[in-house]
């Protein structure tokens, strides 16, 4: 199984009206036996609206089953972060030269991280 977006899928994400297409970051956790967690984070201009990601709900939560559609600008391999769980990341704002004091970008294809070593 291959894990990259095709030529042919393209039309279909592009005629689905509930895709979005976000700015966000994200935590990957190793679980194990081919398992990930994740947690992360989208902010939209307010001055847009409702994120676009709450579909039209007041609702505090929102439940959203189906596919992540992620174009990563960079990543950054770290282990600094290690024992904080989901809860402590997902209530933090990636400081970068922290995650680089014991960790490496391993990902910046289109050479926008903001920081180096």
């Amino acid at each position: 199984m291959h894990h990259r977006l095709t030529t042919a899928a393209l039309p279909h994400i592009a005629a689905d009206a509930n895709v979005r297409h976000v700015p966000a970051w994200l935590y990957v956790q190793n679980q194990g036996d081919g398992l990930v967690s994740f947690v992360g984070a989208s902010r939209v201009p307010t001055h847009s609206g409702p994120h676009p990601l709450r579909y039209g709900s007041s609702r505090t939560h929102q439940l959203v089953v189906g596919e992540l559609i992620v174009r990563p600008h960079y990543a950054i391999g770290t282990d600094v972060l290690r024992g904080q769980g989901l809860g402590g990341l997902a209530t933090q704002s990636p400081d970068l030269e922290r995650l680089l004091d014991c960790g490496e970008v391993v990902l910046d294809p289109y050479d926008l991280c903001p920081v180096s070593r």
